[in-house]
């Protein structure tokens, strides 16, 4: 039986390292989600800039001239917006609709100011001029007040405070950026969880399908007749999980390359090997977790339309983590992040993001991967069962009742 194994084992890992997407992934994978992530900081960070080739071109309509209108209007001109100087409203809103104006403000009694325009979700051009108008109105009620407000500014000016990161290895303290530590705080368990997510992800469907495949093309038939269900089943698992372990051993070369070639660049981003250690943990408790899911549910199909309705348990249990890894990344201790830590569909991915954020308590790392471990021995006495039943069974596709049926059935 072992043989039998084996062969199984090393035809999955064969058909697997060998194909063209696996190549590309495994070359260019880390490359593309830095390279998202950075297309989606950039796009964020640039967003209120977008138009920044055209300058802004508004109407200032102040029925009446004081300081503050006049600061607004000079403040405006000096940043390059194109200001037009009106007596009123009238037809102003034809020209917003015309992309002549970007839009108009008016300013009221009592150093009100009002914006009005059909694009009023530029967060951008709406707080600059907010910040403008608000600093303009300030130093006008100084200097009514008789009060200079150079002086005013420079009285209130804010400390700026350094941050020195303190280590065990070294004696002094390292000032830091707390911009850019802040940056990788976040950026870092992003990219890890990205790495478990598509992993998982794209592995598990790899067996699934390939399950479905064999059933459908009555392939499997001819396999059964000569290996064992449970050969079958742990071969598709273990080939297709020691490609992935390759995968990640060469996407951890990236890292410490990236990390040795940021040290030269003078860029401060050091990752802790044990940050890679955990990685490989949990992408491996993750993997046969849901591997093995996704095997006893394409047992159970005749289509792979099918088996995506089936698995939508497995991808809840992947997609809640993305949705919430922003907030455990700032939060990594909260009530929330520890319950879904401990919960085996999300702790792959929760529990890697807090680990990278340090200070878990070591008896809820130890209960995480316990608990793991025996959700893992549930589902291959699960899943074997099912997937011995499964695979055999066609003529429709089976749901969950099914499954729960096949799980009463005497060897």
């Amino acid at each position: 039986m072992k043989n039998k194994f084996k062969v199984v084992f090393n035809y999955e890992f064969k058909k697997l390292v060998k194909s063209g997407g696996y190549i590309i992934a495994t070359i260019l994978g880390p490359f593309l989600i830095i390279a998202i992530m950075g297309i989606s900081a950039f796009a964020g960070a640039s967003a209120s800039n977008m138009n920044s080739d055209k300058p802004v071109h508004i109407a200032f309509v102040a029925a009446e001239k004081t300081n503050a209108t006049y600061a607004v209007r000079d403040t405006l001109i000096a940043i390059g917006w194109q200001v037009e100087e009106a007596s009123s409203t009238d037809g102003l809103d034809a020209r917003v609709f015309a992309d002549e104006l970007d839009g108009y403000c008016v300013a009221g009694a009592d150093n009100s100011y009002s914006w009005y325009s059909d694009d009023t979700g530029n967060m951008g051009l709406t707080s600059t001029l907010e910040s403008i108008i608000s600093e303009s109105v300030i130093n006008a009620r100084l200097i009514d007040a008789g009060i200079d407000p150079a002086l005013v500014h420079q009285l209130s000016e804010q400390t700026t405070l350094k941050t020195f990161k303190l280590s065990k290895e070294a004696t002094d303290a390292e000032e830091t950026d707390e911009g850019s530590e802040f940056l990788i705080k976040l950026l870092v368990p992003l990219c890890f969880a990205m790495l478990i997510y598509m992993s998982l992800l794209l592995y598990g469907q790899m067996i699934g399908r390939s399950v479905v495949t064999e059933k459908s093309s009555k392939i499997v038939d001819v396999l059964l007749s000569s290996v064992r269900s449970q050969d079958l089943l742990l071969g598709k698992l273990l080939g297709v999980g020691a490609g992935g372990l390759i995968q990640y051993s060469i996407w951890m070369l990236f890292g410490f390359i990236g990390i040795k070639v940021t040290n030269m660049l003078n860029i401060n981003l050091s990752l802790p090997f044990m940050n890679f250690v955990w990685l490989a943990v949990f992408f491996l408790l993750g993997f046969v977790l849901y591997g093995l899911g996704y095997a006893a549910i394409g047992a159970a199909c005749e289509d792979e339309q099918h088996m995506g309705e089936l698995s939508y348990p497995l991808v809840i249990g992947l997609i809640v983590p993305i949705i919430f890894i922003s907030n455990i990344s700032q939060n990594p201790h909260s009530t929330f992040a520890v319950i879904l830590s401990e919960i085996p569909l999300t702790s792959p991915m929760i529990m890697l993001t807090r680990m990278l954020q340090g200070g878990v308590p070591m008896w809820q790392l130890v209960l995480s991967i316990v608990i793991l471990i025996v959700s893992i021995w549930g589902m291959i006495k699960f899943s074997a069962r099912i997937f011995r039943v499964g695979i055999m069974q066609s003529g429709k596709n089976f749901g969950f009742k099914d499954m729960k049926l096949w799980l009463t059935f005497k060897e």
